[in-house]
């Protein structure tokens, strides 16, 4: 795949965007790498093998990354904002024993809305990998969506931290609140 170029006045950047599979949903990856001028081929080349390994990590640790988003609080949160929404919304409709409320654009959220519900909601909604000339660290920014949107249009974002000079695959996975 070939490496889109654009100069700038401080560094030269280096991307690629291509579709990719996280926990079986088609998601945008964004690959960045900043470089001063040098020439890079060889760190690109361990780049984009970094790039492939931390989505394969990714594709087997989704349990890691749920248990670290509900430990940030969020699973609760979006509960909350659905107790919230049942409050303020008097459209709840009951079809075949079940109930659902009627959000704004027509979405249909079954009730009672559960943890498991809020984890089912979850799919990937873009991926972006980046590192610079500097050191051989990378940052992946992972957006994910809720379907029904619970956050107003807001994605949970993940970082993972690591290093593309390793061919370890340790990451550090941050939970970063709400994006958008």
């Amino acid at each position: 795949m070939e490496w889109d170029h654009k100069e700038e006045a401080f560094w030269d950047e280096y991307s690629q965007e291509f579709r990719c599979t996280l926990w079986g949903t088609e998601a945008w990856f964004h690959i960045s790498y900043y470089n001063n001028g040098q020439d890079c081929q060889e760190r690109l080349a361990r780049f984009v093998e970094a790039a492939d390994r931390c989505l394969g990590w990714l594709n087997v640790r989704q349990a890691e990354i749920f248990a670290a988003i509900e430990a940030d609080g969020l699973c609760d949160a979006a509960l909350e904002a659905v107790e919230e929404m049942e409050s303020a919304y008097t459209q709840v409709v009951a079809e075949d024993g079940v109930f659902y409320l009627l959000m704004d654009g027509g979405e249909r959220l079954s009730l009672p809305y559960r943890k498991d519900d809020f984890f089912n909601s979850l799919i990937p909604g873009g991926l972006s990998f980046s590192a610079d000339h500097k050191s051989t660290g990378f940052l992946l920014d992972l957006f994910l969506n809720l379907e029904p949107d619970i956050f107003a249009g807001h994605s949970v974002e993940i970082f993972l931290d690591g290093d593309f000079g390793s061919d370890l695959t340790n990451y550090t996975v941050t939970v970063n609140g709400l994006a958008g």
